[in-house]
């Protein structure tokens, strides 16, 4: 007799969806859309009261179910989660949250790189960002980790949303599903997890588009910064008393959580709390003061995500007037004369040079050309870096003279390279 039994599918879908119907179709049409097939989809309502469970019921169940629906009392996002990993099938887990959708090849491409590297439990892809009515945004995230130091760069604040990750389903077995007592940021809690106990991977192909809209959980900077106190804790012990007899993972993930902080009343204009979150980062841990890639952040602080990008939109000049009396405020601060001694002219080094990136970006050549002998003033170093070097060469050349020069070459040499040059 011939094996009727069903072949499990080899990936398994969970949408969680708490009345988001209105977004569900097009996340559901971009699983269908996938260059690979071999899954399912898992639909979790949360206790929705829209038409989330009409949506589900438009697409015709065949004879393998692709779509499933799933309906439970609300608990919340992570619990929502939960539901549906224990509902699934498959040996790999993707979470596409409802608001979200993919680009046809995201199966492919983290499949792919999981069957490549079989020591990694999760590999996740970079983001487009798009607002409601499908624009795309201008901010792109596509930076990668080496897999063996993603717990490192989750400590220190690396973010990527879960609808990016794929999972292999021991992962859970291993470390356990989502903390529903977290309302926000169980996924940090999640990731932290899963890249202490097997290597996680990262991809650079922007193939998820992540929606910005009035109702993500990210929005709240209050609400996040309790959850995100709540899992510094849960990991690394409460961050009292004094920072510099904290553990060194304690002393990055808590200045982390009170830099995302600070950009988040900067942008709600508060400036006075922004300045004192900032403060309690650097004090945590002061090497965060001199990091490029923060001050960058910081100068980009009166956009939201989406539009956190150099770009004609950021108003520069306005954010240097909170960023560095921000920084000089700090700096004087006797009380943290100890911590931060031996890094003022580096980190104001940077930060005008952090301004003069967030310049260039928005065309602001002036700006380019006023803020980075500042940045030398403060840590000559600067001029030994190659990205410095080709910054200021932009910014007195001009975008279309290094374009230009980029095309010229004496005969058998390569072109001209220039980093950046955008």
């Amino acid at each position: 007799m011939a094996d009727t039994r069903e072949t499990p599918p080899r990936v398994s879908v969970v949408v969680p969806c708490f009345n988001h119907g209105h977004f569900l179709a097009r996340a559901i049409d971009s699983i269908l859309a996938q260059s690979r097939q071999d899954f399912e989809v898992l639909v979790v309502d949360d206790g929705s009261t829209d038409q989330t469970r009409a949506v589900v019921q438009g697409y015709p169940n065949r004879g393998e179910r692709r779509v499933r629906y799933v309906w439970q009392e609300n608990r919340g996002l992570p619990g929502a989660r939960n539901t549906g990993i224990r509902a699934a099938r498959g040996e790999l887990i993707a979470l596409l949250d409802a608001d979200d959708s993919w680009r046809p090849e995201f199966l492919a491409a983290t499949g792919a790189y999981l069957e490549a590297h079989p020591e990694a439990g999760a590999v996740h892809t970079g983001c487009f960002f798009i607002d409601a009515r499908e624009n795309r945004l201008p901010q792109v995230s596509t930076g990668t980790v080496p897999a063996g130091m993603m717990r490192t760069a989750l400590v220190g604040g690396e973010f990527f949303i879960p609808s990016a990750v794929l999972v292999r389903r021991r992962c859970f077995d291993q470390v356990g599903l989502f903390d529903e007592s977290l309302r926000a940021s169980e996924d940090w809690d999640m990731w932290l997890r899963v890249a202490a106990a097997v290597p996680f991977g990262s991809l650079p192909d922007p193939l998820v588009e992540y929606r910005i809209h009035d109702g993500n959980m990210s929005g709240g900077v209050e609400r996040m910064l309790r959850t995100q106190l709540a899992v510094v804790e849960k990991h690394f012990g409460r961050p009292a008393g004094d920072p510099a007899g904290w553990p060194e993972d304690r002393q990055r993930s808590a200045a982390a959580v009170f830099r995302y902080a600070a950009q988040g009343f900067f942008l709600r204009k508060e400036p006075a709390i922004g300045r004192d979150f900032l403060r309690q980062a650097l004090a945590a841990h002061p090497a965060s003061s001199t990091s490029l890639e923060a001050l960058y952040e910081l100068a980009c602080c009166d956009q939201p995500l989406g539009r956190r990008v150099a770009g004609s939109h950021v108003a520069v000049e306005r954010n240097a007037a909170l960023l560095l009396p921000a920084l000089d405020a700090i700096f004087s601060d006797p009380d943290l004369a100890g911590r931060l001694r031996g890094r003022r002219g580096q980190a104001f080094g940077n930060a005008w040079f952090a301004l003069a990136l967030v310049a260039y970006g928005g065309g602001r050549l002036d700006l380019v050309r006023r803020y980075l002998p500042r940045a030398v003033g403060h840590n000559p170093r600067l001029l030994g870096q190659r990205q410095f070097q080709v910054t200021w060469l932009k910014g007195l050349l001009g975008r279309r003279l290094v374009d230009l020069l980029k095309q010229i070459r004496p005969a058998g040499r390569p072109p001209l390279s220039l980093e950046n040059s955008g």
